[in-house]
């Protein structure tokens, strides 16, 4: 099948999973900041963000690597899975006693330690489904990929329900998302066994070493990355307590949420990117240059439409309590759209072959994200946290774009700039000068902007053409 029409209805089959799956996600966190008391909350939140960097040592990008890898050869399938599979098991056991010996050696109370044991659980068990994604995705058949994600958020969604519901607590909700990873970790090796590949654990010491030198450059831009992306939370934990972390989660959770967009988008093109990196580089600066237009087209209103309606979304969705977190949410605001262009120029550092590059701008981005937690955390507490996270994105794109520029294609994007913004800026008089219900507003807010950028004729005949070669499912190729 021709690259546009595969790529497109991978992208269709991941965005409908993501919008279920990322949309009941974000039903279930704000449901239990509702029901939780916000202490419970705040310890929940810190769980998620300490798991969710300890199990990125328990990985060290294989999962990544061998997307590429298969990619590349589908008949090594079976020898990288099943390699993969048992190296995880034991850096999994490694990254166990190590969270073990931190949460000790930082005096944490029994009901966080509890709680941060069963969401690191239910973090490695989907690492492990994550595996199978990584077989799915290197064979560009994303619709397994979607039916899973979507699978999984129902049997979540009923048992964290209903755990919420009868009052039994943080650690039960927990132990909710335990459950549930063990029953689609198992589904998800039964469709890769049956589908793809044939269980063939063909190990060997030598494929070991192989596997973890190539993987650490993935592995270690992965765990730079988790850290400046949840260690802001950890630290407010430390610094000002759990009542802080739950107010910064609040608005944290609302933008990661929406990250679902760039996400879908740039597993999507991947596969086809790392080809096409070998194969034909006129057609890779294509896609990068209309990904980036694509991205940023979508981005910006987001991030214009949140900061202005942060109030609203707050009270709307969490209650009054929760009142705190609305300029928390002003700021983070404009993380968003520059994380949808840095998950692009991400990817395709991956895709040329120069995650060396991205390993090191990650690793600079958490050592400035750090220094700037420290200095501001003690001062303004979550809204420091909130301050450091967009200047931290800010810093990133900055490297990003170096290293994209210097090892592939320097792109010129300000020509690209203007008339999202003033799309943007036309929403944004409307949301200033006319007060609707916040759903209204939204869905208004909407309509204006993709009817400016229309009339702006912010589409040109390249990407008609590309529809067109997508509708009629021609190749994909530079116009």
């Amino acid at each position: 099948m021709a690259t546009a029409r595969r790529i497109s209805r991978n992208i269709a089959a991941l965005g409908l999973a993501e919008l279920v799956s990322k949309g009941l996600q974000f039903v279930i966190m704000v449901y239990a900041a509702r029901l939780l008391d916000k202490d419970s909350f705040g310890v929940f939140s810190f769980a998620l963000a300490f798991s969710f960097i300890a199990v990125i040592f328990a990985d060290l990008g294989i999962n990544t690597y061998i997307i590429r890898e298969i990619a590349r050869d589908k008949s090594k399938a079976a020898r990288h899975y099943g390699t993969a599979f048992i190296v995880k098991i034991f850096l999994s056991t490694l990254t166990f006693l190590l969270i073990f010996v931190i949460l000790w050696a930082l005096g944490y109370p029994a009901k966080s330690r509890v709680v941060v044991y069963l969401v690191w659980l239910f973090a490695i068990l989907s690492s492990f489904t994550d595996l199978s994604y990584s077989i799915f995705r290197s064979f560009e058949k994303m619709g397994y990929d979607s039916f899973i994600k979507v699978l999984r958020m129902i049997i979540l969604i009923l048992l964290a329900f209903y755990t919420l519901s009868k009052g039994y607590g943080v650690v039960f909700f927990s132990l909710s998302f335990v459950v549930t990873e063990i029953i689609i970790f198992l589904i998800s090796l039964v469709l890769v066994f049956s589908k793809f590949i044939k269980p063939a654990f063909d190990f060997s010491i030598a494929s070991a070493k192989n596997l973890l030198k190539n993987s650490i450059p993935f592995g270690m831009a992965i765990v730079f990355g988790s850290i400046y992306f949840y260690i802001d939370s950890v630290m407010i934990s430390k610094m000002r307590g759990n009542l802080e972390v739950a107010s910064y989660g609040a608005a944290y959770n609302l933008v990661i949420a929406l990250l679902f967009i760039p996400s879908i988008y740039t597993t999507a093109v991947y596969p086809a990117m790392s080809r096409y990196y070998s194969k034909d580089k006129e057609t890779l600066k294509f896609i990068f240059r209309k990904s980036w237009k694509y991205l940023y087209i979508i981005g910006l209103p987001i991030s214009f439409g949140i900061f202005l309606l942060a109030d609203k979304i707050i009270l709307a969705l969490y209650g009054p309590d929760y009142h705190s977190s609305i300029l928390a949410l002003k700021i983070v605001a404009w993380f968003v759209f520059l994380k949808f262009i840095n998950y692009l120029l991400g990817i395709t550092l991956y895709a040329i072959d120069t995650q060396k590059g991205r390993m090191a701008a990650q690793g600079w981005t958490a050592m400035f994200n750090v220094v700037l937690n420290l200095i501001l955390i003690p001062y303004y507490g979550f809204i420091g946290a909130a301050i450091a996270t967009l200047f931290t994105e800010v810093f990133l794109f900055i490297l990003y774009y170096y290293y994209t520029s210097k090892y592939f294609y320097f792109f010129n994007f300000l020509p690209e700039l203007a008339r999202p913004l003033i799309a943007s800026a036309a929403m944004s008089l409307f949301i200033i000068y006319f007060n609707f219900n916040l759903f209204i507003e939204a869905a208004a807010s909407v309509l204006i902007y993709f009817a400016v950028i229309l009339l702006l004729k912010t589409f040109d005949k390249s990407d008609i053409n590309l529809l067109r070669k997508i509708i009629q499912n021609e190749k994909v190729q530079q116009e």
